[in-house]
């Protein structure tokens, strides 16, 4: 029997062996109740869906995430490839590097947040803006009385709240934490963890947001939805979408990363969302930080509604800071959650 085969070179319906990373299962039945699994593999060579029947997995222990060596064969269903598994043992992390000459490639959990700012040139389209509301009578009844009493107060409160949109907003930094995702167990194999900020640099100097985003796109550019995750709080609703449309905005042609049309986003895990049990409904970071033990990324000094002044007096290590403050947060609620 043929193993060790690089993963797109597998051809169909050859009896093979191949040592791999399983990186996630899912146990599931067909319509008739017949039971399988669905895995994700990966190994030095690439991703490759397989598939678990039942009588299989009567005949071995448990599959879960780790080092496995599969055999089987290479087949077709739904015009997708997957890889039919007919036995699969454990193997060591001595077995792994001997076949595939390197290190094994394990999933990853990307936290991250961003910071705001609104557009300098945004300021200018508020007042005309307001004028139009107030005159069509599409201007909430609140805002009418703000904006009657103090126009020029009304005006500045809405340019602040430009930042929350990638049309009149652009990115200041964006934080990631890089580590493993929590509850899966690789053998004592030690992942690194690393942080990193795009935007603002450690002596606190603001970089351009076209470069940031394209450093930021070049330091993703390995991540795979199948087996990665992108965590983050209000991420799919705000986050993701921020950054490329701003992508979009500088003229970056830029994949989105992961499909966000889809109903359960894969490769993203929004704690927000998590927290609601998949309901799309609101509740802030700090709640969940508050209420799980954890503690607070705001300080006296910096939270989310102090950015803009803290920006205006020059206060960029503080904005970094807390920008990263945040991630660590949400990484920590993330670990409880998932771990």
């Amino acid at each position: 029997m043929r193993g060790n085969i690089p993963i797109p070179e597998i051809p169909y319906a050859e009896e093979l062996w191949l040592m791999v990373v399983i990186t996630a299962v899912r146990e599931r039945r067909t319509s008739q109740g017949k039971l399988f699994c669905d895995a994700t593999a990966r190994n030095a060579t690439g991703s490759l869906a397989l598939k678990i029947w039942g009588e299989t997995l009567a005949q071995s222990t448990e599959i879960k995430p780790g080092l496995w060596g599969v055999t089987g064969r290479l087949e077709s269903f739904q015009e997708r490839a997957q890889f039919v598994v007919a036995e699969y043992r454990p193997i060591t992390i001595a077995q792994y590097r001997e076949h595939q000459g390197s290190e094994p490639v394990l999933p990853r959990a990307y936290t991250m947040d961003i910071e705001t700012l609104t557009l300098s040139d945004f300021r200018e389209r508020i007042g005309p803006q307001l004028e139009r509301s107030l005159k069509l009578g599409n201007m909430r009844l609140e805002q009418q009385q703000r904006y009657l009493e103090d126009i020029a107060a009304e005006e500045e409160r809405c340019y602040q709240l430009g930042s929350l949109s990638a049309a009149s907003g652009r990115i200041l930094s964006i934080a990631v934490h890089e580590g493993p995702i929590p509850g899966l167990d690789f053998g004592g194999i030690e992942q690194p963890q690393r942080e990193r900020v795009f935007g603002i640099d450690e002596d606190g100097n603001e970089q351009d947001e076209k470069k940031s985003l394209l450093r930021f796109l070049e330091f993703m550019k390995d991540f795979d939805r199948e087996t990665d995750e992108l965590v983050g709080h209000n991420i799919i609703g705000f986050d993701l979408p921020f950054i490329f449309q701003r992508c979009l905005a500088h003229g970056i042609s830029a994949k989105p990363i992961v499909d966000l049309r889809e109903y359960n986003v894969r490769g993203v895990f929004d704690t927000m969302h998590a927290w609601w049990l998949g309901a799309k409904r609101f509740v802030s970071l700090d709640d969940i930080a508050w209420a799980l033990g954890i503690e607070s990324s705001k300080t006296a000094t910096a939270e989310g509604s102090k950015v803009f002044d803290l920006y205006h007096a020059g206060k960029l290590a503080e904005i970094r800071e807390y920008n990263l403050n945040d991630v660590r947060v949400t990484r920590k609620v993330y670990e409880r959650m998932v771990g």
